[in-house]
């Protein structure tokens, strides 16, 4: 080992200015302890998860909150924080996924891929294919998509392979959207999987660290700004289309959100709000999200609190 503490091993990819603010926590009752954890990390995966937890803290701090470091639970857990601000007391569950895909790209493709948004259905379509194709590969690509998606619904996906059987890509219908037409989102040429089971599994962790008869939130850090859609389809479920329910003006088809959600159905019960952050090491401000769950038995000024921290969605 080069004797090197966490700070001072990892902080060329740190922003400077957080690093020193941070540093200055030595003194302080409760972050003290935060500092010293960090600075006790030697392996970036520790390091990192740690470090999550301080620029939230650092953010709870400029909105003037009161903060409590690791609040041991009754049944032996710990709670990462206890936020007491403007009369209000909650307890923060910090969690960092590491994403396993990288963020969405903007469509850099040919005028064929980009007959898609032509077609007039307002869905999100995800759109995957391989990068050395022929221009004769890409026609057949695009011609079966454009196919599939004219007469596909919400969570329908198709592989497309050419005539001897060789994978060219693949279409999925994501979710409905504003708008009339079309409106795609690139996915990398080989699918790594799906973060959303991931960030279920971080949120049922972080709830049996919950504080009994309190308020506790959940956030999710991940290094993709694009990732607030999956924490989102976490909580609330997978997109689909609802027969059973009417849809709003000017549609023809009501969406709704299926029975995968972390929500759905009684599940998680003491779990009121969860979000999700870009974690950012560089950076000096904190991007974040918060959903609060539908029918949720949290006091307006709480809620008024939430939303004002976390941006509530």
């Amino acid at each position: 080992m080069d004797g090197l503490t966490g700070l001072k091993r990892f902080e060329a990819r740190l922003n400077g200015a957080v690093v020193e603010e941070i540093r200055r926590w030595n003194s302080h009752p409760e972050l003290g302890k935060l500092l010293a954890s960090l600075d006790a990390h030697t392996h970036s995966r520790t390091f990192f998860s740690t470090y999550a937890e301080a620029i939230i803290a650092r953010h709870l701090l400029s909105c003037g909150c009161d903060l409590r470091f690791e609040v041991p639970t009754p049944a032996g857990k710990c709670c990462d924080f206890e936020i007491r601000c403007r009369g209000q007391r909650f307890f923060l569950h910090v969690k960092r996924a590491d994403s396993r895909r990288p963020a969405r790209r903007k469509p850099t493709v040919s005028s064929r891929l980009r007959y898609l948004e032509r077609i007039a259905r307002p869905y999100v379509v995800n759109v995957r294919w391989q990068e050395d194709l022929t221009d004769e590969q890409m026609h057949h690509f695009v011609t079966s998509a454009a196919e599939f998606v004219r007469r596909s619904r919400v969570g329908d996906e198709l592989a497309v392979a050419d005539d001897d059987g060789r994978a060219l890509g693949g279409v999925r219908i994501a979710a409905p959207c504003e708008g009339t037409h079309v409106r795609l989102e690139i996915d990398p040429p080989t699918g790594t999987g799906d973060d959303v089971p991931r960030m279920q599994k971080l949120m049922r962790k972080a709830y049996k660290q919950f504080m009994p008869r309190a308020t506790n939130v959940i956030l999710i850090g991940t290094t993709r700004p694009d990732a607030a859609d999956d924490v989102e389809t976490a909580l609330l479920g997978s997109h689909i289309e609802r027969w059973d329910a009417l849809p709003p003006r000017g549609r023809r088809i009501a969406h709704g959100r299926a029975s995968d959600g972390l929500w759905h159905d009684g599940q998680l019960p003491e779990s009121m709000a969860a979000g999700w952050f870009c974690f950012a090491p560089e950076d000096d401000a904190v991007q974040s999200s918060l959903w609060i769950r539908p029918g949720a038995s949290l006091d307006p000024p709480m809620k008024s609190l939430l939303a004002e921290l976390f941006e509530t969605q």
